[in-house]
């Protein structure tokens, strides 16, 4: 899967973390949607300082309503 984009997933993608499958399934209602969204950390190391340093996608995983407002948010690394 590609790591720049915001992908609207289906909870049985195999992509979505159990743990974040069980949350999502215990709140969700009838015309909620589960959004895949990549984000980069901040850099890291010293250099991370200066805004030079590694960086690593983290993956937000986004619970919307059916009119796309935010419920609740989900971080993995």
């Amino acid at each position: 899967m590609e790591d720049t984009h915001d992908v609207r997933v289906d909870l049985d993608d195999a992509s979505v973390p159990a743990q974040v499958r069980d949350r999502v399934l215990s709140m969700m209602q009838p015309g909620d949607q589960l959004w895949r969204c990549p984000r980069l950390s901040a850099p890291k190391p010293v250099l991370g300082l200066f805004g030079n340093g590694r960086r690593e996608v983290v993956i937000e995983w986004w619970l919307t309503d059916a009119n796309g407002e935010l419920i609740e948010v989900f971080f993995f690394a």
